[in-house]
C-alpha cells in the first residue's frame, strides 16, 4: 500500500487519472531527463549534465515543485518530497554511488525527481514544469 501526505495521494490520484497505462508501455521515457550514461554503463554526463540538471531544478523552482538553496532542497507549494536529488544522483563518485545506494531500490534516479515508477508524475498538473504541464504524448489516446 502507497503511503504519503495527502499531496502526494492526491497527485497519485491525479496521475491514475490520465493515461499511465500508456505510460508503462512506453516506459515514460519523455521523464527520463537524466541520462547520464550510455547503454554500455560509460558515465556521460561531462560538460553538459550540471547545467541540465540546474535548467529543471529552475524549471521545478519556477511552477512551485521544488525549493532548492544552498543549504535547502524540498518539497515546493505542492507539497511532494522529490524522490531524489539529480545533483547528487548523478556525481559519478564515490559521494554520488553512496547517495544512490541510499534511495530505496524503486527510485530510478534516470527520470524526473517527481516520477513514481508505479504512478508516474507525482505532481499535480498545475505544479509540474511548464513544459510537462503543456506537452502531450504523440501516443496519447484522445
Amino acid at each position: 500500500m502507497w503511503h504519503g501526505t495527502r499531496a502526494t495521494r492526491v497527485a497519485v490520484a491525479e496521475a491514475q487519472a490520465e493515461d499511465f497505462d500508456l505510460c508503462n508501455e512506453c516506459g515514460g521515457l519523455c521523464c527520463c531527463l537524466y541520462l547520464a550514461h550510455d547503454e554500455n554503463g560509460a558515465y556521460i554526463g561531462d560538460g553538459w549534465l550540471p547545467e541540465y540538471i540546474e535548467l529543471w531544478l529552475e524549471r521545478l523552482q519556477a511552477s512551485g515543485a521544488l525549493v532548492v538553496t544552498d543549504t535547502e532542497y524540498r518539497a515546493g507549494e505542492a507539497g511532494v518530497e522529490p524522490l531524489h536529488d539529480p545533483r547528487l544522483s548523478h556525481l559519478p563518485t564515490a559521494e554520488g554511488a553512496a547517495y544512490r545506494a541510499s534511495l530505496p531500490a524503486w527510485v530510478d534516479v534516470r527520470k524526473c525527481q517527481f516520477c513514481h515508477p508505479d504512478t508516474g508524475c507525482l505532481l499535480p498538473r498545475t505544479y509540474r514544469a511548464d513544459i510537462c504541464r503543456e506537452w502531450v504524448c504523440e501516443l496519447w489516446r484522445g
